[in-house]
C-alpha cells in the first residue's frame, strides 16, 4: 500500500518466494530510492530536505530580484533608443550571470526529476518544466553572445522562483501530515513476522 502524502509504502512479502533487497532492487529500478522506514533516519532527511529546499528557493529568489532589476531599464526604453547598446549588452551579461546559479542550482530538483522520468520512459511534470527551462536559458545565452534577439532570464528566475515556492509549500504540507501519521506509527514496529497456524 502506497501513502502518497507521506511518500511510504507498505510491503507485505512472502520471505519463501521473494527477498526484502529484490524489492528495493525493483524499485531503484525505475529511478527511486527505498529504506526501511526508521523515524530517527526519516527526521534527519525531512531536515535536510527543508534546509534544501529553502536554499534552492532563496537562490532563485534573490536571482529572480536582480534579474528583474537589470531587466527593468529594457523594459522602459522598449525600443526608444534611450538605452545604449553598451549598456544594454551589460544587463544581459549580468543577467546571464546571476541565472546560471538559478539554473545549476536551483533547478536540480526539475532536472533530475525530468532525467528519472526520462530514463523510466515515463515523462511527467518534471519533463516539459525541465525542458522549457532549459530552451529558455539556451535562447537567452545565444541572444546574449550574438548581442540580438530577446532575452527570458527575468521571465526564467521568476518561474523557478514561484514553482520552487509551490514545491516547499508541498513539501512542508507533506512532511506535516507524515509527523501526525508518526504518532500513530511509533506504537507499530517497523517489521512483522506473520506466523500462521498449519
Amino acid at each position: 500500500m502506497l501513502f502518497r502524502s507521506t511518500q511510504r509504502a507498505q510491503v507485505t512479502w512472502d520471505p519463501a518466494r521473494t527477498r526484502l533487497s529484490d524489492i528495493v532492487e525493483a524499485i531503484r529500478a525505475v529511478g527511486y530510492d527505498a529504506l526501511p522506514y526508521d523515524p530517527q533516519r526519516q527526521s534527519a532527511y525531512d531536515r535536510n530536505a527543508r534546509r534544501q529546499a529553502l536554499w534552492r528557493l532563496f537562490v532563485a529568489g534573490f536571482g529572480a530580484m536582480q534579474v528583474m532589476m537589470y531587466a527593468f531599464p529594457a523594459y522602459i526604453d522598449a525600443g526608444s533608443g534611450t538605452l545604449s547598446r553598451e549598456a544594454e549588452a551589460l544587463m544581459r551579461w549580468a543577467s546571464l550571470v546571476l541565472t546560471t546559479p538559478v539554473i545549476a542550482f536551483a533547478c536540480g530538483p526539475f532536472f533530475a526529476g525530468a532525467w528519472r522520468e526520462l530514463r523510466g520512459l515515463r515523462p511527467g511534470m518534471d519533463t516539459p518544466i525541465a525542458l522549457g527551462i532549459g530552451a529558455g536559458f539556451g535562447a537567452s545565452v545565444w541572444a546574449t553572445l550574438h548581442g540580438t534577439g530577446e532575452v527570458y532570464f527575468d521571465s526564467i528566475s521568476m518561474l523557478v522562483f514561484l514553482l520552487l515556492g509551490a514545491r516547499y509549500l508541498e513539501l512542508a504540507a507533506r512532511q506535516r501530515a507524515a509527523r501526525s501519521l508518526d504518532r500513530l506509527a511509533a506504537w507499530s514496529p517497523s517489521f512483522a513476522l506473520r506466523i500462521e497456524d498449519r
